[in-house]
């Protein structure tokens, strides 16, 4: 009787032990990794690449981007990263930023797709900090009515719809509240680059 209690508080240690190294191990895990996540999340390494030139200038004309009165600026992981956990977050980040590394410096390209990609921007764009950011306005909205303001009213209207509408997002109506002009800026780009060529090939 005496040996099966023994064996029983060797188990409970081992077990404690293991558990606590577990926490140890994850914690020490999690801090860099939230640093790595915060050293390459800053809106400088984001427009680095060449691809991102329009988005960069773009993003600097609009209210996210410092045009405010508030002299405000987002950080385009504020948008496009998920407001969640580490683990969530290194995943989006790490799938995202492999893509468009590749595409850069492997496939050589020199922009994206606009046309392509924004139909489907729901995928990149993240309800999660539109929500952090702007609090309490989906309890504004829910309140409001037509002598209300109509930013307030307007969300009423949509936030009445959420149930209804399985892919409602909030970029579904804010098309490109962080980059305007970002279509035309790229067809532009396009323009010139195609220019650049034809009078380097003499045409």
């Amino acid at each position: 009787m005496k040996l099966i209690q023994q064996i029983k508080q060797v188990k409970r240690s081992v077990l404690l032990a293991v558990s606590l190294a577990g926490v140890a191990v994850g914690l020490f895990s999690a801090l860099p990794a939230t640093e790595v996540l915060h050293v390459f999340s800053s809106n400088e390494f984001c427009a680095s690449c060449h691809t991102m030139e329009p988005m960069a200038e773009t993003f600097a004309q609009s209210i996210h981007g410092g045009n405010n009165q508030h002299g405000f600026v987002a950080d385009c992981v504020d948008c496009h990263l998920p407001e969640s956990n580490v683990v969530e977050e290194l995943w989006v980040k790490g799938t995202s930023g492999t893509r468009h590394l590749w595409g850069e410096f492997v496939l050589g390209m020199d922009s994206l797709d606009y046309e392509e990609l924004h139909p489907n921007r729901a995928e990149y764009v993240f309800d999660s900090g539109c929500v952090n950011c702007h609090r309490g306005l989906e309890e504004r909205a829910k309140g409001a009515d037509e002598n209300s303001l109509a930013s307030d009213f307007s969300h009423n209207l949509a936030f009445n719809n959420q149930d209804n509408d399985p892919s409602w997002k909030c970029s579904g109506c804010h098309y490109d509240i962080a980059h305007p002009n970002l279509k035309r800026k790229m067809r532009l780009r396009e323009e010139e680059r195609i220019r650049t060529v034809m009078a380097t090939e003499g045409l």
